[in-house]
């Protein structure tokens, strides 16, 4: 066979030797970019798109956790604040306190301890406080003995509305929380 072929192409003017001489480099040359460089570039091209998704990642992986690390120490600097169950705080006892300074007792039109919830291992406690005619730097000094307080305190909800009958004098109601570990 290879006799055959050898034969062939002595016989083949030097015109026809160079038009198959170029075919054959054309398509060995259009079979090594099919077979080899074509699916190297492709390859290249995918692993290229998945290191970039892995930086991504890496990226949002290194900010969730400065994002953690940050929550976890004010988590830490606020159960510092927090009481322990049994250490005696009462939120309670301590607003009736702060409305003494204040000066604000005999405005209580209403005190309501909410009911404790256990969530996650801390204690929340709730005490709803409603003020009658209270004015507004009485009810400020109120706010600023709770913002002070030793323990960790929120004011979860405050609602203020001038009295009719003196707009000086207001009605308030606050929500008062405190947490402690349980």
């Amino acid at each position: 066979m290879m006799h055959q072929l050898r034969e062939r192409w002595t016989h083949l003017a030097p015109r026809e030797r160079t038009i198959l001489s170029v075919g054959g480099l054309v398509v060995v040359v259009s079979l090594l970019f099919v077979l080899v460089v074509d699916p190297l570039l492709a390859s290249m091209d995918r692993l290229d798109r998945q290191a970039a998704k892995k930086q991504r990642e890496s990226n949002e992986l290194t900010a969730l956790g400065a994002d953690y690390a940050s929550k976890r120490a004010r988590l830490s600097r606020a159960e510092q604040r927090m009481p322990v169950t049994d250490a005696g705080f009462s939120l309670l006892a301590f607003i009736e306190e702060a409305t003494n300074q204040a000066h604000v007792r005999e405005r209580i039109a209403g005190m309501q301890p909410q009911v404790q919830a256990l969530a996650q291992g801390y204690q929340e406690t709730a005490v709803d406080l409603r003020l009658d005619g209270v004015q507004l730097p009485d009810l400020m000094a109120f706010l600023l003995a709770i913002d002070q307080a030793p323990y960790d305190l929120q004011v979860r909800h405050l609602q203020v509305r001038p009295k009719f009958d003196n707009p000086i004098n207001l009605d308030a109601t606050v929500r008062v929380v405190s947490y402690a570990k349980g």
